[in-house]
């Protein structure tokens, strides 16, 4: 039996424990991740809970401890799911809330840890690539649609789960694994459409001055976040910005267009030092979702994934829920509103980076200490820009401090794929150095992240730079090449 028709089979277990409190009628407690792919799962949950007509609570941590689990375990609810959390925390849902049943849906590694009453299903346990084949978000999708076929519906938010965390790693910015059969099904429902063309944010509904404005992956320097620049830019290369009184979007463009604004982008990001990776980051696969009206931001993939994120950076999931659950009027609104306010902050902390020369080489990381100067919320993202963009000569992994609440500090590692395939693991990185220092960590090869107490953060630094240098060293891959 295959390792995919391994995960698929383990999903009934948790389908028969929900569809069990379903049939008394039991209220439904959702806890789902705060980023993009959590909302994702969040919302899928949420409808899953909605058509299968029991009540349900839906909310959004960063993530777990015992003070929430505590105010979780107090409310008694028969059945808790979390979805894209949880797998790292499978000692304290077992400690706090043992009078629930409980089912975790994540694509998380996992700790090691008695498990209790929890039903846990992630496809890392079955041999499965978390990091880049499958969502939270896809993990939810797959429960939803074991539920109920009609479920097929919910396949696009699967999608936008995988968009959010960046798993179109196949060729052409495809999306691969557990993640392509969700295509399929989204295609065969006749709710996708995909195409290869230039992936600036808002190819469907922006002025092409604000799409390339709001695109930040890949990250073009002098250009993202900068509106009055990019519309000199397209003046510059006698580009037709306007039509009849409308602006123009990319998907207006004639092919000849094209060409020449990914030339003009190319010797542009090559003049700011970008690599050539991110470079080949402007063309892939377009996803463009035909259940949802043209010039609307859930029209196009990696638009709606980007939309769910400021929601979650911005410290208003609930917004993001709600546009899963069908809301567009005030929710989109408001959303749209918080993504222009999220991506303005995002040009500025990546000025003030750049600007200071606040990142520091050691010998097998990039260290950058943001104190109190960058949401900790935002810091994983600009952490993400930082390794993309080329601006980060050495390949080496770049580990990214801010300040959280309660005196702690939230720790963002990010790698390149090259870098994972080379042996360099922070996941694993994160889990132990924060360890040693009684923090929590995890995540995955290319993209993990810590709490630690900020009065460890120097030593917590030194630490991982060792442990780094440990599997680099282990990979025959010791000397960190530029």
């Amino acid at each position: 039996m295959d390792l995919e028709r391994q995960f698929l089979d383990s999903i009934e277990a948790a389908a028969e424990l929900y569809e069990q409190h379903v049939e008394r009628g039991d209220p439904i407690r959702i806890v789902s991740h705060s980023d993009a792919d959590g909302i994702a799962a969040g919302g899928i949950l949420s409808q899953t809970s909605l058509r299968s007509g029991v009540p349900f609570k839906t909310t959004c941590e960063v993530r777990l401890d015992e003070e929430i689990l505590k105010g979780i375990s107090e409310e008694k609810a028969p059945l808790i799911i979390f979805s894209d959390i949880g797998s790292s925390y499978l000692d304290i849902i077992a400690k706090h809330l043992s009078g629930s049943d409980i089912i975790i849906l994540d694509h998380h590694p996992p700790i090691e840890a008695e498990e209790g009453r929890i039903v846990h299903i992630n496809p890392v346990s079955h041999g499965l690539d978390g990091s880049r084949g499958i969502s939270g978000a896809g993990v939810a999708y797959l429960f939803s649609r074991r539920i109920d076929e009609e479920n097929i519906a919910l396949s696009p938010l699967g999608l936008v789960g995988a968009l959010a965390d960046q798993q179109d790693k196949g060729e052409g910015k495809s999306l691969i694994g557990l993640n392509r059969r969700i295509e399929e099904e989204a295609r065969e429902a006749g709710l996708l459409e995909t195409r290869t063309d230039i992936t600036l944010y808002g190819y469907e509904t922006r002025p092409l001055y604000r799409a390339l404005a709001y695109t930040t992956n890949p990250y073009i320097p002098g250009l993202s976040g900068r509106e009055d620049r990019c519309l000199a830019f397209l003046k510059e290369l006698g580009i037709e910005l306007k039509r009849e009184g409308r602006w123009r979007a990319l998907r207006d463009l004639k092919e000849e267009e094209k060409r020449i604004l990914f030339s003009a982008l190319s010797q542009h990001m090559i003049q700011e030092q970008c690599s050539v990776e991110a470079i080949h980051e402007l063309i892939g696969k377009v996803y463009i979702f035909k259940g949802e009206e043209a010039w609307t931001p859930m029209r196009d993939g990696r638009e709606y994934a980007s939309l769910l994120n400021a929601c979650a950076r911005m410290e208003r999931p609930s917004i993001g829920i709600a546009i899963c659950l069908g809301d567009r009027g005030s929710a989109v609104e408001e959303a749209e509103a918080t993504l222009n306010e999220y991506r303005r902050r995002i040009a500025e902390y990546l000025d003030l980076v750049r600007g200071r020369a606040s990142i520091v080489e050691m010998e097998n990381i990039y260290a950058l200490s943001a104190q109190g100067e960058i949401d900790d919320r935002i810091i994983g993202v600009v952490a993400s820009i930082l390794i993309s963009t080329g601006i980060l000569k050495k390949k080496m992994p770049i580990v990214a401090l801010a300040k959280a609440e309660g005196g702690l500090l939230k720790v963002s590692g990010r790698l390149t794929d090259e870098l994972a395939m080379e042996g360099i693991n922070l996941g694993k990185v994160m889990m132990e150095a924060a360890e040693r220092f009684n923090g929590r960590g995890g995540g995955h090869d290319i993209a993990a992240g810590a709490f630690i107490q900020e009065i460890y953060e120097e030593e917590f630094i030194r630490l991982v730079n060792k442990l780094v240098g440990e599997q680099r060293k282990a990979r025959g891959t010791d000397n960190p090449k530029i």
